[in-house]
């Protein structure tokens, strides 16, 4: 059987819609801040295939909260992790573009090496190595600026102000792939299906890209864009690009976090 973790997440939702057969669990059965919890839930149901769309992906939250993101994002990963190298299942967990340090204009290869600049970033790569260190059979995906209809995203955001204001300013200096959940839910069931029906597979660390590169600006104007054809009503007059230096935050975001995607 296959058991996703993570209910109500973007990934998690799109994976809902098209993995009727599997069983997801959300935080309320295996809350990953209860690491022993969640391994009670693995010997429970015994999954072949155990999918972690579970994560903690408050970024700027994730500066002073540093036990919290690590534990999720990866000590609990780890369990699962050694538990699939013990029961032979495989698992398909998921990362993040914020594990480089976006120095450069080349995107990222899976065999670069990351230099996070940030705590979650930090976070992420740390549940990497926990996985690859286990000696399970495992796929990492690696995806950036994940998007969809479901939970809190840049498109839906840009959408709401764009409906409440005269005027954005977007930076315009971020590099990166925007990632639709669904498309990150159709590549997880293919690499499933083949897995289950014996299909020989390469696990191991993959980037996922499946849009154009654009900064965070492009993107705006995109949804905008596409808003406006669709006959939204929108308030916004003006889009005006800045520097990321003019828009502070407290965690540190990378310039580039364009993905290659040259392993298959």
């Amino acid at each position: 059987m296959v058991l996703v973790f993570g209910k109500n997440g973007q990934v998690a939702t799109a994976l809902r819609e098209i993995l009727p057969g599997a069983t997801f669990i959300g935080s309320d059965k295996a809350n990953f801040l209860d690491p022993k919890g969640v391994l009670k839930t693995l010997n429970e149901y015994q999954p072949r295939v155990v999918i972690n769309a579970a994560a903690y992906t408050q970024v700027d939250k994730a500066e002073s909260e540093h036990d919290i993101a690590l534990t999720i994002n990866a000590k609990t990963p780890g369990v699962i992790a050694e538990w699939c190298k013990n029961h032979d299942s495989l698992l398909l967990h998921y990362s993040t573009d914020y594990v480089f340090d976006g120095t450069g204009e080349k995107p990222w290869l899976e065999t670069d090496a990351p230099n996070p600049i940030n705590f979650y970033g930090l976070s992420k790569w740390e549940g990497e190595k926990v996985i690859q260190a286990s000696g399970c059979k495992h796929y990492i995906f690696r995806v950036s600026w994940v998007y969809s209809p479901w939970g809190q995203n840049f498109k839906k955001t840009i959408l709401r102000l764009a409906q409440e204001r005269d005027e954005l300013k977007i930076v315009a200096d971020q590099w990166g792939s925007p990632t639709r959940a669904e498309d990150i839910a159709a590549e997880t069931k293919k690499v499933v299906e083949m897995y289950l029906s014996g299909v020989p597979l390469e696990f191991g660390l993959y980037h996922w890209r499946f849009s154009d590169y654009l900064t965070w600006y492009q993107f705006a104007l995109n949804i905008i864009e596409e808003a406006q054809t669709q006959g939204t009503f929108l308030k916004v007059k003006s889009v005006l690009p800045i520097p990321t230096e003019a828009f502070p935050t407290p965690a540190k975001r990378p310039k580039n976090s364009k993905l290659a995607t040259t392993r298959k």
